[in-house]
């Protein structure tokens, strides 16, 4: 396998594609190198370019252009997730290594379309899911699935992201005129999805109610669901982006042997099957089998995907799964309108 740093192609350069920048430099030259760029806007892809020091012959306006550039060996796909899969069918066709952003695709016939090209492809075609890189969560994951709480019974979950009119996010177009399930609520929702499946396990059916507060949001920014699980387990999952100044994510997981308690990603309780708070080392010692490299959040993300494409080493989150936490959404937002339990569609 190669040691060389992994020349890296960015298409899409706006907002989060500075948060990439800083995540590359964090990881280190050694890794990766930026060699090009693209936008549409050719006015964008500059002003990037010259931001992160990239010389003008480097910058593209037409995606597969940069993907045939021989000097790139992976790209990094920030683009509106509706355009995820022709751009991923360009990378696998050009034998490209390639990311792309969360949710996998803006709806379930493109989703298996993906999953079945990185089934087929020779090259690594990874879902940039950040919170599949919080190694707290990932040490979870493991210690449950070892049998650490016994079978699960019930779960609790609470998450809460906080009104913010001012975020820079809401003013992108495709977050005014979203094409994928719910706007915001797969957006963001996804997110929790990559906490919740490693440690409870997938879901089987959900039903949902949801509301809309804020118009900023175009679509419902409220979920409540009930869940059950396909390990027999039962619980609640509710999701708002309308909080007053809250920003907090709890999960309560109820075992037949114990019970944990996890609050954001930074914080583990266990307790004992008398309901007493023992000590969580035999959680937290999991932390350095997560991937990344002992990073977290995308900086965990990108030197994970560094081992996979140098290595072989397992990602943080599969297509597959990709497929299901976004499978989840559009069975909630079903239910929502049927008012009934909707069953999740698999691949």
């Amino acid at each position: 396998m190669s040691s060389q740093p992994i020349r890296i192609g960015i298409i899409g350069t706006g907002i989060f594609a500075h948060r990439h920048h800083r995540a590359y430099q964090a990881i280190g030259k050694d890794k990766f190198q930026i060699v090009a760029c693209a936008n549409r806007s050719k006015e964008k892809a500059l002003a990037f370019a010259k931001e992160i020091g990239l010389d003008e012959s480097a910058v593209y306006t037409n995606f597969t252009d940069l993907i045939n550039d021989p000097n790139v060996d992976a790209v990094d796909v920030i683009l509106p997730v509706q355009f995820n899969k022709e751009v991923i069918e360009a990378a696998v066709a050009a034998n490209k290594h390639i990311m792309f952003e969360k949710p996998i695709a803006a709806t379930l016939e493109d989703a298996r379309e993906i999953v079945k090209l990185s089934q087929k492809s020779k090259t690594v075609v990874a879902v940039s899911e950040n919170w599949s890189y919080h190694s707290l969560v990932n040490a979870i994951a493991e210690f449950v699935k070892n049998g650490g709480i016994g079978e699960i019974v019930n779960f609790t979950y609470d998450s809460a992201r906080p009104y913010n009119p001012n975020s820079p996010y809401h003013a992108t177009k495709w977050r005014q005129n979203p094409l994928h399930p719910g706007g915001y609520l797969s957006d963001g929702c996804v997110h929790d999805m990559a906490h919740l499946v490693p440690i409870l396990g997938k879901f089987a059916s959900v039903a949902a109610f949801a509301t809309k507060r804020h118009t900023v949001h175009v679509l419902e920014d409220t979920l409540a669901t009930t869940i059950k699980l396909e390990n027999g387990g039962v619980g609640v999952a509710n999701f708002t982006f309308c909080s007053a100044g809250v920003k907090k994510m709890s999960l309560f997981v109820h075992g037949t042997k114990g019970s944990i308690e996890l609050i954001d990603d930074t914080e583990v309780k266990l307790f004992d099957a008398t309901g007493k708070s023992i000590d969580v080392s035999p959680i937290t010692s999991l932390q350095a089998n997560s991937p990344g490299n002992g990073m977290n959040d995308v900086e965990g993300e990108f030197s994970a995907f560094y081992d996979t494409v140098r290595h072989g080493k397992k990602l943080g989150v599969s297509t597959e799964e990709a497929f299901h936490h976004l499978a989840f959404i559009v069975a909630a937002l079903e239910s929502v309108v049927s008012e009934r339990s909707v069953k999740i569609e698999t691949i």
